[in-house]
């Protein structure tokens, strides 16, 4: 990887991004711009942890939401910060944009977790929450504990978006799904 100015820039500026508690980016430009390779280095720089799927033939919502489970449990009850890398190209469905709205936006997907997948979360939070409050964590509620979680999510979880700017779909994606806008630091890729 050969490090010029147009490409310091925009790492600096990723991992400025880490480093604020919930923050997220959008990177539009087109692709080969480096938006994936320097959110790689940021996240590496910054010494978080990458997530990023796998998109095969039979990949569908029911892989995407298990995607999106280990992702909320892991930035939620690890250990350390993650970063969840999606570009545009593994858009599948469009489904799985309006979980990353929410994601986004509120720190969780809507009903993705069962009752019983809620319960091991809640004990698997405790000893963060044992951390932050001392004994006070021992007589929380399995609903505090579950809003403890998303409270970790939405501090821990940085979610970069690699988008394209050609076509329509972009801009029908910003519009319907406002949170790409609102709650993500826009950076934008041009010709270099």
């Amino acid at each position: 990887l050969v490090m010029f100015m147009f490409a310091i820039e925009h790492v600096s500026r990723i991992a400025r991004v880490l480093r604020m508690p919930g923050g997220n980016a959008l990177l539009v430009g087109v692709g080969g711009s480096g938006r994936q390779s320097l959110s790689i280095l940021a996240t590496e720089m910054a010494g978080y942890q990458l997530f990023r799927i796998e998109i095969t033939k039979s990949y569908g919502m029911t892989e995407w939401r298990e995607d999106l489970k280990t992702v909320l449990i892991e930035a939620g009850a690890g250990d350390r910060p993650l970063v969840f890398l999606f570009s545009d190209t593994q858009i599948a469905k469009e489904g799985f944009v309006e979980d990353i709205n929410n994601m986004l936006n509120a720190g969780e997907v809507p009903n993705i977790f069962p009752s019983d997948e809620r319960v091991a979360i809640c004990e698997k939070v405790r000893p963060f929450a044992k951390e932050q409050f001392g004994r006070a964590a021992g007589d929380m509620s399995p609903l505090q504990l579950y809003a403890y979680f998303i409270q970790r999510v939405k501090q821990y979880l940085h979610i970069i978006l690699a988008f394209s700017p050609i076509g329509s779909a972009f801009r029908d994606r910003l519009r319907l799904f406002p949170s790409l806008v609102n709650c993500c630091a826009i950076d934008w890729f041009t010709a270099w």
